[in-house]
């Protein structure tokens, strides 16, 4: 642990939206911060201006507060909060110019005149022979570049900076990884600032860090090959190093690469196909941490209480739709109340541009055992408030039936439920003594009857859907069915 106060920060790149990736580590540093009482900071860093997507900022903000992952300091929907900021890179430009000055100025940075093309040549002809490829102030070209000399990249100068710590390897601590170690032989005089002015991603994440007073850096194992680059600079510039702790890789379920195939989209269309925030949450979770239990279902607060370091697994985690859905299905059954879940069933329909009818309530709880996600109520209970298209459900209903069975049945049904009181109780009733009666085989009766008042072949339980529906809007619906056969 760190003998600082706990300050974590999420710091996406507003190069694109938003996905499920980025947004576990979110979650990870929100629950390290609060169990700790700590304080989790928004940073956007943007300094990769021709990738910058204006967009995905505001995406950022809505996902987060979707989910209600929201900062303690940082940017917030166009305000900063806190008193180190701006939260924004692009904000920051000076001070990145103060220290990589300071740099420059110690000897341990220079303008690199070397132009694109150039090192392009060096770096080709290392590849050609097969060596590696280190680029080091010797290979500066006699000659200035032509131009304006101000407007030059600034590298870092690796052998100065390891002669002035006295070093020939720089390692670290990973919280997850344990020890690492580089030869600096093997490292890049990587570039600070970029010729316009505008810094790189591995200078300026360091600066923050710093002068936000960065406690631990959460972040993704795809930082893990920049972590010499970020403990050099840590140490050429005098700063405290953080606690590093680096996140294993998210898989698709099929071992392969997350890409969009597995779920790794927009966070955003997770909440457009219905899922809730909490079961999402808890999804994420247990991508790459668990409590050393069998438990699979956590509230955040539960959450919260548990999290720690040293139950973040190092093998990669692997992204399952399947067991998502699963813990959708638990939230929306077991962790809403009657009312919460009648009120986000409703605003799904709404926003499907399904018209609800009096009996909404009783029609989306007919359904409430069975669906994954609120995004599946339209197709699964429109029929309720929509009548099915009788041409449509005569081919339904005569797929595997003649036309005069499927007409027969209909008439059957018509004539017990015209003379039947409408209860569940003697709806069944009315139509196992036609079964009983007419020596014919319930599942295609029953199934005939299903399709003529939903037009499908799957749907709540028969007796209750004719209950809810109610039986003189299901006579209607059979009789239409009738007319067209």
């Amino acid at each position: 642990m760190s003998k600082h106060p706990v300050r974590v920060r999420f710091c996406p790149s507003p190069t694109g939206f938003l996905h499920i990736g980025g947004v576990r580590t979110a979650l990870f540093n929100f629950l390290f911060a609060k169990r700790h009482n700590g304080t989790f900071i928004l940073r956007l860093e943007d300094t990769d201006r021709e990738r910058f997507v204006e967009a995905g900022v505001g995406q950022i903000v809505e996902v987060l507060d979707w989910l209600g992952l929201r900062p303690d300091e940082g940017y917030w929907a166009g305000e900063h909060t806190g008193d180190v900021g701006p939260y924004i890179q692009s904000e920051r430009l000076p001070k990145y110019g103060e220290v990589v000055q300071q740099l420059v100025d110690a000897g341990l940075a220079y303008k690199s005149i070397i132009a694109p093309d150039e090192f392009i040549v060096l770096r080709d002809a290392a590849i050609a022979e097969k060596r590696p490829f280190v680029y080091r102030r010797s290979m500066e070209p006699a000659n200035g570049r032509a131009g304006d000399s101000g407007a030059l990249p600034i590298r870092l100068d690796i052998e100065a900076v390891g002669k002035h710590l006295g070093i020939h390897e720089v390692s670290w601590q990973d919280e997850v990884r344990g020890q690492g170690s580089a030869a600096l032989s093997v490292v890049d005089d990587f570039i600070l600032m970029k010729a316009d002015g505008f810094p790189t991603y591995n200078f300026a994440n360091i600066v923050d860090d710093h002068h936000m007073q960065i406690s631990h850096v959460m972040r993704g194992d795809e930082f893990i090959s920049s972590m010499p680059k970020h403990a050099l600079l840590y140490d050429a510039l005098g700063y405290d190093r953080p606690v590093w702790a680096h996140l294993p890789v998210i898989l698709g379920n099929d071992g392969s690469k997350l890409s969009k195939r597995h779920g790794d989209t927009d966070a955003l269309q997770y909440r457009e196909k219905g899922y809730l925030p909490e079961a999402l949450l808890n999804f994420l979770a247990l991508l790459g941490w668990n409590d050393g239990t069998e438990q699979e279902v956590f509230t955040l607060e539960e959450m919260i209480e548990k999290f720690s370091l040293d139950r973040i697994q190092k093998s990669p985690a692997k992204f399952d739709m399947e067991r998502l859905n699963w813990l959708n299905g638990v939230y929306i059954r077991e962790k809403l109340t009657e009312d919460e879940y009648v009120k986000r069933a409703e605003r799904e329909l709404h926003a499907a541009g399904v018209k609800v009818g009096d009996n909404l309530r009783e029609v989306v709880l007919l359904e409430r055992d069975r669906i994954k996600s609120f995004a599946e109520l339209p197709d699964v209970v429109g029929f309720f408030f929509s009548q099915p298209r009788p041409k449509q459900s005569a081919e339904l209903a005569t797929k595997k039936l003649a036309v005069d069975t499927v007409k027969s049945y209909i008439e059957l049904a018509i004539a017990a439920l015209a003379e039947c009181d409408d209860t569940e109780l003697a709806i069944e009733q009315a139509l196992r003594d036609v079964v009983g009666r007419e020596g014919i085989k319930v599942g295609d009766f029953f199934s005939t009857i299903r399709i003529g008042i939903t037009g499908r072949t799957a749907a709540p339980g028969l007796f209750e859907t004719i209950h809810t529906l109610t039986i003189k809007e299901s006579l209607v619906r059979l009789r239409k069915l009738n007319a067209v056969l």
